[in-house]
């Protein structure tokens, strides 16, 4: 029964995602996630009371296939610089293929940011702490130093994070999320900053 519950969570996850990341939040209602399940609307809020929680627990899939696909090119790559630079890059990538799901999430933040802080918080320490991994990979093949894996880790982050901000800024309340025309430009300013950064750490 529970392995059921979970094949048709995944398959209204997969679903809606889609939906989300096609028509945005406003544009996607509840009724239409049902039909092209084929699932009655009571079948699908007996999983999910509400669009909102729905949309959150859309955010935490995507988020999970981003820090997954960061995990396995971590098993296979050795250098901390690559790591860092895929992840970087393959972040932009999900974040571009689901524009409007991110794009909401930030508008809401603009609008409420105590209660999406609540929502986005975790999300964020959960990169983190990938991140510290990453560092600490590079740490154990001696090719950085690093006294503080999460600090640096945190720091390194907010450096990223700055980067698109920067470049954003034209409109301090409009700032939080990039035009799919500024994604280039945004991946290349932090694919630079990875670099600079660990130029810092190195070793020799």
């Amino acid at each position: 029964m529970t392995k059921n519950v979970d094949v048709k969570r995944a398959k209204i996850l997969d679903v809606a995602k889609r939906r989300f990341a096609h028509f945005g939040m406003a544009k996607t209602t509840m009724a239409e996630i049902a039909k092209d399940l084929s699932f009655s609307k009571a079948l699908l809020y007996y999983y999910f009371p509400d669009k909102n929680s729905l949309y959150t627990a859309v955010l935490e899939h995507v988020i999970n296939e981003m820090i997954n696909k960061v995990e396995v090119y971590m098993t296979k790559t050795p250098g901390v610089e690559d790591i860092l630079l895929y992840a970087v890059e393959s972040r932009m990538v999900i974040v571009r293929e689901n524009y409007n799901l991110f794009e909401y999430s930030s508008s809401q933040f603009v609008q409420n940011p105590g209660e999406m802080g609540k929502n986005i918080g975790p999300f964020f320490e959960r990169i983190r702490d990938q991140y510290s991994r990453i560092l600490k990979k590079g740490v154990d093949n001696k090719e950085i130093d690093v006294d503080d894996l999460n600090e640096t880790a945190e720091l390194l982050l907010f450096s990223l994070m700055g980067m698109r901000v920067g470049i954003l800024s034209k409109d301090l309340n409009d700032c939080l999320f990039p035009t799919p025309d500024e994604f280039d430009l945004i991946l290349a300013k932090q694919q630079k900053m990875v670099k600079i950064f660990l130029r810092g750490l190195r070793n020799d």
